[in-house]
């Protein structure tokens, strides 16, 4: 008893005292974080039925109301390009059955599921077993991962539900890296293929760029740091194959409710070929760079012009950083937190072509702006994070440039990232003050509408029913008001006070 004392006193003494107020107060950053994240949510998150959510309550809720609801209807789309998301219809179906579709509940989830993320994210970097030398950027890095997991820099992120629960995939994928190197290390393969089915079956197209961006991790992992078995490796690949390759066989069985063709991938690529000729490559670069930092400018009294030239700043740096991150990749021996930055890193340039290929050739360069895509543009600056965090400080000197390019750079960015959260989440909920007013009218227009389904004239643009055909649009409001669902529960009027009150005959049939 005596001995372990002594240990743990001593692996304590070599604790650096900065460790003694990094760890609280990086714990400290978490918690303030994940609170404004939350009480932004519950006061500011958009309960009105929009966009997507139309369409889901004329195909899942309204099987759901008849009883008719099954397994299947979980994984249909509605056409060949479209996301199953499983996870979104299960929180809809709990939104129905408890919440009277109350869709704000959704942006709760989604906190949530960040911060089981962050949770997550501490294991990797933070395990049982470490060199304490290093836990001052260890804690540091991490706290700044926490700010971004809970940034309010784009309110649309958390103000529509609907994007809220992307983190909500984000577990899985996060799960399944973890899965991934302890089959490496140690061939823990019934693990790995737990992991690997979950993910493909809840995450889809996404699951699909995870498994690719952690192989090309695997093949550079393997050739960086050979396996003294040559097994072990080519098992951990074949593995997350098989199970991929299971998974989508499924997803070939599910049903596509509209059977239009999509645009092939060609006829996407022959656009975005256009639009690299005339010189949309530096945006595809800049404004997702940019937007991870900071998506608008929070600064009142700063020019456009001011702001332009700081985030071309800001992009620089990060190209800077990413060839450092590239150049440790290739280089440098792996751990459990460099090959989740590297899976991760990979996992953001897919996302970011998936948006330029689908999205940006249909819409042009400027879509890459919206606010939304900020939650998948961010894991480059926490893949950035891990990688630098994981690499403890040199027990022999080196040089003073190269220390201070590796560490005072990266921690002086790290704090200044972390004091620019102030300004974005002042911004943010001063913008209350112009969402509330919108969803109190988009309320107003459906419950006009309700009355007279022809009434469309100076529709919302996120009300997509109005384009709907009469007959449908019909449907899908008398479904709402009939069951006394959304913006026609007095439930979710109590639980929102921006919304409008109707009279109690607006609740059973329109008068």
């Amino acid at each position: 008893m005596w001995k372990r004392w002594h240990a743990r006193a001593g692996h304590a003494s070599s604790i650096s005292h900065r460790v003694v107020w990094v760890r609280p107060l990086a714990w400290a950053v978490a918690l303030a974080a994940w609170i404004d994240a939350l009480y932004f949510v519950l006061r500011s998150a958009n309960p009105v039925i929009r966009s997507d959510d139309w369409y889901y309550l004329d195909v899942f809720v309204r099987k759901a109301v008849a009883g008719q609801l099954g397994l299947v209807d979980f994984f249909a789309r509605r056409y060949d390009a479209d996301h199953a998301q499983p996870l979104n219809k299960l929180v809809m179906l709990l939104e129905w059955r408890w919440f009277d579709l109350d869709f704000a509940v959704g942006a709760v989830i989604g906190v949530m599921a960040a911060a089981v993320c962050a949770m997550i994210l501490h294991r990797v970097l933070l395990p049982s077993q470490r060199d304490p030398r290093g836990d001052a950027r260890r804690y540091l890095a991490w706290s700044v991962i926490c700010a971004l997991l809970f940034s309010l820099n784009a309110s649309g992120i958390w103000t529509w539900p609907l994007v809220a629960l992307g983190y909500l995939a984000v577990v899985p994928i996060l799960l399944f890296l973890l899965a991934t190197w302890q089959a490496w290390q140690h061939q823990r393969y019934l693990l790995l293929t737990l992991a690997t089915l979950l993910l493909g079956v809840v995450a889809d197209d996404s699951a699909m760029i995870t498994v690719v961006a952690t192989l090309a991790a695997l093949l550079l992992l393997a050739f960086r740091d050979p396996s003294p078995s040559r097994a072990v490796p080519w098992k951990t690949v074949l593995v997350i194959l098989a199970c991929t390759v299971l998974v989508r066989i499924g997803y070939t069985l599910v049903p596509v409710l509209d059977s239009t063709p999509s645009p092939s991938l060609s006829t996407h690529l022959a656009v975005l070929h256009g639009q690299l000729q005339a010189g949309g490559a530096w945006q595809w670069l800049s404004i997702p760079l940019a937007s991870s930092v900071a998506h608008d400018n929070p600064f009142h009294g700063l020019s456009a012009t001011t702001w332009n030239t700081l985030q071309m700043i800001v992009v620089a740096g990060l190209l800077a950083a990413h060839a450092m991150f590239w150049w440790r990749a290739l280089r440098g021996g792996y751990n459990k937190p460099v090959f989740v930055a590297v899976c991760l890193m990979l996992l953001s340039y897919g996302w970011l072509a998936g948006i330029i290929v689908m999205r940006v050739s249909y819409f042009g360069s400027g879509y890459l702006a919206q606010d939304r895509y900020v939650e998948f543009y961010q894991f480059n600056l926490m893949a950035l994070l891990l990688m630098w965090a994981s690499a403890s400080p040199p027990a022999c000197p080196s040089t003073p440039w190269r220390h201070w390019l590796t560490g005072h750079v990266p921690a002086a960015a790290c704090v200044l990232l972390l004091l620019l959260q102030i300004p974005l989440a002042q911004a943010a909920w001063q913008q209350r003050r112009y969402s509330l007013p919108y969803y109190g009218q988009m309320a107003t227009q459906i419950e006009q509408m309700s009355a007279d389904p022809t009434r469309t004239q100076g529709c919302l643009p996120l009300l997509v029913v109005c384009q709907w055909p009469l007959e449908r649009r019909r449907a899908a409001l008398d479904l709402l008001r009939d069951q006394r669902l959304n913006v026609f529960s007095s439930r979710v009027q109590a639980r929102h006070r921006f919304l409008p009150r109707w009279p109690a005959d607006a609740e059973g049939h329109a008068p």
